[in-house]
C-alpha cells in the first residue's frame, strides 16, 4: 500500500481491512470479544497504513491522558538535565510522554502549569528540585493530582546555618510534616551522607585544615553543611572555617573563596556545596596562585557532566540522577502496596584529580 500524504485515520483502517470503524475501535481498544483473526487482520493493516491512534481523541474518549506533568526550576543545569533523562525514559518505558514545563521559581508560572496539566487530563505530576513555598504542590494535591517530588529543597530560616556553624544547634528542618506532604512521594539524594562522604576523603587524605563553601539558604545546604561538621566532629577537628558568599551568583563564591585564601596557608581541604561551587573555588585558587591538588584539595557535589571537564577534574560525589528520575516515575505509575512514601537514594564518591594525599601523608600511610 502506497504512503498517503495525510494522516491516516481510522476510517481509513476500517476501508482497507474492510470491517467498520466501530470494528476498528474495539481492536484497537483490545476488545476480546472481537475474533483473533479478524483481530490480527485489523492490526496488520493498522501496520501497514501506519496507522497512529490520536492522543487527543484517546484521551476525550477514556477520559485519561497518557501525559505525565513534570515541572523544573530551570533547564541551564546539568543536574536537572540528567534527572529529565531518567524521568522521559522510564516513562516511555511504561507508555507515558512526559510533558515538561519550566517554572523559573514563579509561583506565577506554576500555576499556569498547573492550568496546562489538568487542561489535558493530567493526573500525575512530578516536581524536581522545588524551591521556596511548594504552591504548585498544594494546588495539585487538591485538585486530585498523583505527585511526586525529587529532591524537595525547601526556604531554611539563616538561622538554622547560624546556629549550626556556631554549634548551638545541630536541627533540621523535617520534609513530609505537613498534610499535604504526607499524600506526596519522596525521592531524595541523601545530601548529609554526601556532605559526610566528601569530608571523610579530605580526612582521609591527610588535611586537618578544612572549609566548607555553603550554598544558599534551602534545605540540602543545611544537610551538607551538617555532614560536614559531623565528619570533624567524629574526626575531633570541629570547628573549621564555613565561608559564606553574599549572593548565590558564581561570582559572589568566587569572590568569596579569593578573600578567603588570602588569610590561610597550604595544605588546605575544601568541601563545595555543589560542583558549580566547586569551579568557582578552582578559579579562585588558580588566580590566587594556589597549586590543586598539591596545595590545595577541592571536591564538589552532585558530579554534573562538566565536572569531569575542569582542569584538573573535579572530585564529586555524585548524585544518582538518572535513577532519581525513574523512580519518581514508578512512585507515580508502577507504585506497589508497601512503598514507602519517602525513599533516599546514597551518593558516590568519585575521585579525579583535584584531590590528593597531603604531602608526606602517603608516605606516612
Amino acid at each position: 500500500m502506497s504512503a498517503m500524504t495525510r494522516p491516516v485515520t481510522i476510517k481509513d483502517v476500517a476501508a482497507a481491512a474492510g470491517v467498520s470503524t466501530a470494528t476498528v475501535s474495539r481492536v484497537l481498544t483490545g476488545d476480546t470479544a472481537i475474533s483473533a483473526a479478524r483481530r490480527a487482520s485489523v492490526l496488520s493493516t493498522a501496520r501497514q497504513l501506519q496507522y497512529r491512534p490520536s492522543a487527543a481523541a484517546r484521551r476525550l474518549r477514556t477520559k485519561s491522558s497518557s501525559l505525565l506533568g513534570v515541572v523544573v526550576q530551570s533547564v541551564g543545569d546539568g543536574y536537572v538535565g540528567e534527572v529529565v533523562l531518567g524521568i522521559q525514559s522510564r516513562a516511555r518505558d511504561l507508555g507515558f510522554q512526559p510533558l515538561f514545563f519550566v517554572s523559573e521559581g514563579q509561583a506565577r508560572l506554576e500555576a499556569e502549569a498547573l492550568e496546562v496539566f489538568l487542561s489535558e487530563q493530567v493526573r500525575e505530576l512530578i516536581s524536581v528540585s522545588p524551591t521556596g513555598r511548594p504552591h504548585l504542590l498544594r494546588q495539585a494535591v487538591d485538585n486530585g493530582l498523583h505527585v511526586s517530588v525529587i529532591n524537595s529543597d525547601l526556604e531554611v530560616p539563616p538561622r538554622f546555618f547560624d546556629e549550626l556553624e556556631q554549634g548551638a544547634s545541630k536541627r533540621i528542618p523535617r520534609s513530609g510534616s505537613n498534610v499535604v506532604d504526607k499524600s506526596i512521594w519522596h525521592i531524595n539524594f541523601d545530601d548529609l551522607g554526601a556532605g559526610i562522604l566528601a569530608t571523610t576523603h579530605l580526612l582521609e587524605l591527610g588535611h586537618r585544615k578544612l572549609a566548607h563553601l555553603r550554598g544558599p539558604n534551602v534545605r540540602s545546604s543545611l544537610l551538607r553543611l551538617l555532614g560536614f561538621r559531623r565528619a570533624l566532629e567524629t574526626a575531633g577537628l570541629w570547628p573549621q572555617a564555613v565561608i559564606t558568599a553574599e549572593s548565590p551568583v558564581l561570582q559572589s563564591r568566587e569572590l568569596a573563596i579569593a578573600g578567603f585564601l588570602k588569610h590561610q596557608r597550604p595544605p588546605l581541604g575544601i568541601v563545595a556545596y555543589d560542583d558549580l561551587s566547586a569551579v568557582a573555588t578552582l578559579r579562585a585558587a588558580h588566580y590566587a596562585g594556589w597549586s590543586v591538588p598539591e596545595q590545595l584539595s577541592v571536591v564538589g557535589i552532585d558530579d554534573i557532566q562538566f565536572s569531569a571537564y575542569t582542569n584538573p577534574g573535579l572530585t564529586s560525589v555524585a548524585q544518582p540522577k538518572h535513577e532519581l528520575g525513574a523512580l519518581a516515575v514508578d512512585a507515580l505509575l508502577n507504585n506497589v502496596a508497601g512503598t514507602l512514601r519517602t525513599q533516599v537514594l546514597d551518593g558516590r564518591l568519585v575521585i579525579r584529580e583535584s584531590t590528593a594525599a597531603v604531602a608526606g601523608e602517603s608516605r606516612r600511610r
